[in-house]
């Protein structure tokens, strides 16, 4: 198994575990697969916009807002 593949899978494992622990109750594949792809929009959203703003600082381009 690939290292990319086996950080999705422990990813989801880690998704089941904290759904199980708050909805009291198996969760089921879709939920976990839209807690999975939120988490993975939410990482590169705010990740994404780490990276623009610490570039933008760089170049002395920070808007002022």
């Amino acid at each position: 198994m690939a290292l990319p593949e086996r950080k999705k899978k422990l990813l989801k494992a880690k998704i089941a575990v904290a759904l199980h622990d708050e909805l009291g109750r198996v969760p089921k594949k879709e939920e976990i697969d839209q807690v999975f792809l939120l988490a993975r929009v939410m990482y590169k959203a705010v990740l994404g916009l780490h990276f623009q703003r610490q570039q933008q600082k760089k170049n002395g381009q920070l808007a002022i807002f």
